[in-house]
C-alpha cells in the first residue's frame, strides 16, 4: 500500500503532480537507486521530464517522502 507523508501531500499540491503519476512511478519505475536511511529513489520518464520519487519501504508498505520533476537522473 502507498502512503503519502504530510510533506509529500503538500509538495504534490505545490508542484501540481497527481498521486496517480507517483503511483505509476512506484509501480513501474524506469530506474531505482538506493539512498541514505533505507530510502530509495524511483524515476519514471513522462514526456521530456523524469518524475523523481523518494520513498521508504517498510513491511510491504511504501511511504512517499517527496516527489518532483527533473531533467536528469542523478
Amino acid at each position: 500500500m502507498i502512503f503519502f507523508t504530510q510533506h509529500s501531500l503538500l509538495k504534490l499540491k505545490q508542484r501540481e503532480i497527481s498521486e496517480s503519476l507517483v503511483s505509476k512511478t512506484l509501480k513501474n519505475p524506469d530506474h531505482i537507486f538506493k539512498s541514505y536511511s533505507d530510502r530509495e529513489i524511483a524515476y519514471k520518464k513522462f514526456r521530456k521530464l523524469y518524475l523523481k520519487v523518494i520513498y521508504k519501504e517498510e513491511f510491504g508498505n511504501i511511504s512517499v517522502i517527496t516527489q518532483y520533476w527533473t531533467k536528469i537522473i542523478k
